[in-house]
């Protein structure tokens, strides 16, 4: 009987044709014996298992005399388990020293029912399925019907609602949204069925009555508990040739919520598309799904609603599933197909859950088979639902780089994941800290103090899954426009930059060939050696708390580095001339042992103060000298010049 086509005023009916309940080819029963004589006459010479139970104590005597081995004995019932024909058993059963005698019978564990559908909707088999395939969990689906039986030992509901009246709560009274529910999240145990997403979160939400009807309002309600209540996926396994102006904003506003819609397209009574055959309210509006069903043999049947709003298809023939009362039954319409679609939905949302709502749906229609026409038709749509494929981690990105920018930000660039792995974006993190989610191109930079740091990036799937970590050390540093990058001092430069021992003006720029005064020079060498630089008093009249390089005067002064002229001034604004600034390194830093020779320069006698300080760091190529022989020991220090001196003592010292 069609349920579907009756209909009072705006009402839902539940999208199923009644199926009687039948019992499934792989249950047996045990054979009866009508005729005991004919039976015996025909079985009287082979032999089977038997039970004897004697009344005290075993008569293995009597048991040898009908030729009955004793392949057991059962000593808590005074029992042996034999081999006997059953004229023999019938004769043993008749002395009075026997209990009785029955056969042994066999008994086997319950099974589940394995659905037959899963390989041609792209299940992995089942023996990989419990450990590392899709299961729904995390996902919360409702499922919008009669309800669903609260006591079925195949499902596990985590909360619900009811919006019938005079129904307080949301157990099922008809059994059809029982049915619903198992096809989805039937429990993964040792009996009945297995939905195809049985870790999902159930809800039910009654919003048809115990004959399957019900009204506009109480879908829309329905729906907006499901939206109050944070569902992903609710499914509507139920129809009307009526449509709505508000039903359709109600599953407008939740379908831009983020939720996903699954609705039945509806039965009718043969293939010939016209409108009459329409799919039905409310999977004909946009933002619903739309599903139809197929046969067993991937055919549209005679029942499912076609039109161009028809989005995919799933089996929908002879369905077997839950039931109320503890019961399970087949049943036939395009709400059985429903649930198929919103159960491979919940497993697309667990294995890609950074998708949006189109996306996933766009990924779903994309890889259903093709049936039918070539490309969507009105009686398949996109094709026949598939299950995800598991997604595998993505390889990490490779030839991973940086440059620093003329702006002075760095800038990373890698070579890019190929396209057939669903790489969703990059994930960059500095200093093990992710500083920015899902970039789309292989390219990143970013303006940041100059420094030193460790930048990771990992590709990232549409499935969220994250790969292993290229890494690379980073030396950023300001760049400034007064000098070039290939100027002889620029690496230099660079390297005291990014150390944090000197910087350039406010105006951006360096001035590499401005003069260096006394104070400039001992802040850049006690930044370099990490001396306290609070600005503070000094012993010097000249030198006061406000200057910038106070504290490092004070410090370097104190601990013999740095020293004053004979008046007790320091002349910290004077130019520092290149035998100070040697003197200067060679009292802060001790040099490596050298193989090199120090250089004799016609302008430096013996006598000179910083004459054995030259003589080191010329042996060390610190201090080089000009090509005309000299060393030009009274001559300014420019900025360029101190950063080259400070530098390599830096990389020369101990």
């Amino acid at each position: 009987m069609l349920n579907i086509k009756w209909k009072i005023g705006a009402v839902f009916i539940s999208a199923s044709l009644i199926a009687p309940i039948v019992s499934l080819p792989w249950q047996t029963h045990a054979a009866t014996h009508t005729d005991k004589e004919t039976a015996a006459s025909v079985t009287q010479s082979a032999k089977h298992a038997y039970i004897v139970v004697f009344q005290n104590g075993i008569d293995e005597e009597l048991l040898q005399s009908y030729g009955a081995p004793i392949k057991g004995k059962l000593e808590s019932i005074s029992a042996v388990s034999t081999i006997l024909t059953e004229e023999a058993a019938y004769k043993l059963s008749q002395f009075p020293s026997v209990r009785f005698v029955e056969q042994d019978k066999t008994v086997q564990t319950e099974e589940q029912y394995i659905n037959p559908y899963l390989a041609k909707l792209n299940f992995p088999p089942i023996t990989d399925q419990n450990t590392s395939y899709y299961s729904g969990k995390g996902v919360k689906v409702g499922v919008l019907d009669t309800g669903i039986d609260t006591k079925h030992e195949d499902l596990k509901i985590a909360g619900g609602a009811s919006f019938i009246p005079g129904a307080s709560t949301y157990n099922d009274d008809n059994g059809h949204g029982t049915h619903v529910a198992g096809i989805i999240a039937a429990q993964d145990n040792d009996f009945g069925i297995k939905g195809l997403s049985p870790q999902v979160e159930l809800y039910a939400i009654k919003v048809l009555d115990k004959n399957g009807v019900g009204l506009h309002s109480q879908i829309i309600n329905g729906i907006e508990w499901a939206v109050q209540n944070k569902l992903n996926i609710i499914n509507l396994s139920l129809s009307s040739e009526e449509g709505s102006k508000a039903l359709r904003l109600a599953v407008d506003e939740a379908h831009k919520k983020g939720l996903h819609i699954v609705a039945a397209s509806g039965n009718h009574t043969d293939t010939t598309f016209s409108e009459d055959q329409a799919v039905m309210f409310p999977a004909k509006y946009e933002s619903v799904v739309a599903v139809g069903a197929i046969d067993q043999y991937d055919k549209h049947p005679n029942f499912s609603g076609s039109g161009p709003e028809l989005e995919i298809v799933a089996p929908g023939v002879n369905i077997y599933s839950t039931f109320i009362q503890n019961n399970y039954e087949f049943q036939t319409g395009t709400s059985m197909a429903t649930p198929y679609v919103t159960a491979i939905y919940s497993l697309y949302k667990e294995a890609y859950p950074n998708l949006t709502a189109q996306e996933l749906r766009t990924k779903i229609n994309t890889q259903a088979k093709d049936l039918g026409a070539p490309g969507r038709d009105v009686n398949y749509g996109y094709g026949l639902i598939q299950a995800p494929k598991r997604i595998q981690q993505p390889k990490a990105p490779k030839n991973l780089t940086y440059k620093i920018l003329s702006n002075g930000k760095v800038q990373l660039n890698w070579s890019a994941i190929a396209t057939n792995e669903e790489i969703r974006g990059y994930n960059i993190y500095r200093d093990g800290v992710k500083i920015s989610s899902t970039v789309s191109q292989p390219s990143f930079s970013e303006s940041i103090k100059p420094g030193f740091y460790k930048y990771e990036v990992t590709a990232v799937n549409d499935g969220g899954l994250e790969s292993s970590k290229s890494a690379i050390e980073t030396k950023v540093y300001g760049v400034f426009p007064d000098f070039k990058s290939s100027d002889w001092y620029s690496k230099y430069v660079y390297e005291l930059n990014a150390n944090h021992i000197l910087s350039g003006y406010p105006d951006g720029k360096f001035y590499p060939l401005k003069p260096i005064t006394r104070g400039e020079a001992v802040s850049m060498i006690g930044r370099a050696l990490k001396l306290d630089g609070t600005p503070r008093a000094t012993r010097y009249p000249d030198v006061k708390s406000s200057y910038f390089a106070s504290g490092y005067v004070a410090t370097m002064s104190e601990k013999g580095l740095a020293t004053g002229f004979s008046d007790g001034t320091f002349k910290p604004m004077q130019t520092i001339s290149r035998g100070e600034v040697i003197a200067l390194l060679d009292r802060a830093y001790k040099l490596k042992e050298t193989t090199g020779s120090a250089k004799s320069f016609k302008d430096i006698k013996s006598d000179f103060y910083a004459y054995n300080a030259v003589q080191r760091f010329s042996a060390a190529s610190i201090a080089n000298g000009y090509n005309d022989g000299t060393f030009k020991p009274n001559h300014p220090v420019t900025r360029s010049e101190m950063a080259v001196f400070l530098a390599r003592t830096i990389e020369e010292s101990n």
